[in-house]
């Protein structure tokens, strides 16, 4: 009778992350919703002062009405805004789309290009997503350790404004390297990511 070779275990199912998979204090997730008035809210700049942490907030008019607030939303929770401005999404290998759009406890990976940058490729938590912001904070492997935030506003006067916050410091060897020059690119992309809510 042949010998059976012992079957392996079974392999654990993968834990789902949340926010204690964080790269930065649970205490602080969503403060990025408060960048944009960051001078009303001295404990919390005096928070991320103390631990390190750059801040930046872009805004910007980029329509008029409901149609192009809701244009905006679209672009930003199906993944668009970020295709568009060359950092696209992926959730479990597969690009997002308008079809299955991001989710609170989605865990998405930022792909700013392949080949040379693939090593830049940075996992996301999704920690907030609508009606009308969303919200993701950094996970383990990102090259940055931070939250970024993302609104589109419909305003009194009709205009609708998209606005991208972040609070951050360097998750890996290669930002603290990069210093100056990663807090440009940052402040580049955050501009982007408004050109990707604005598209038609």
């Amino acid at each position: 009778m042949p010998l059976r070779r012992p079957s392996s275990p079974p392999k654990p199912p993968d834990r789902r992350q949340t926010e204690r998979d964080l790269t930065y204090a649970q205490d602080m997730a969503g403060l990025s919703a408060s960048i944009h008035d960051i001078d009303d809210h001295p404990v919390i700049a005096e928070r991320l002062r103390s631990g390190g942490f750059h801040h930046l907030s872009h805004s910007r008019v980029i329509g008029h009405g409901a149609a192009d607030r809701d244009r905006a939303l679209t672009n930003l929770f199906s993944g668009r805004a970020h295709r568009v401005a060359g950092a696209p999404l992926y959730r479990s290998g597969t690009p997002l789309s308008a079809d299955a759009p991001l989710a609170p406890g989605d865990v998405v990976t930022v792909t700013p290009g392949r080949g040379l940058l693939t090593p830049l490729d940075s996992p996301c938590l999704v920690l907030t997503a609508g009606p009308s912001s969303m919200i993701y904070g950094t996970l383990p492997g990102h090259v940055e350790c931070g939250e970024e935030f993302f609104g589109v506003s419909l305003n009194e006067d009709g205009t609708v404004t998209a606005t991208v916050s972040a609070f951050s410091r360097p998750g890996r060897l290669i930002t603290r390297v990069g210093g100056a020059l990663g807090r440009r690119i940052q402040a580049r992309m955050a501009s982007a990511y408004i050109n990707g809510m604005e598209a038609a």
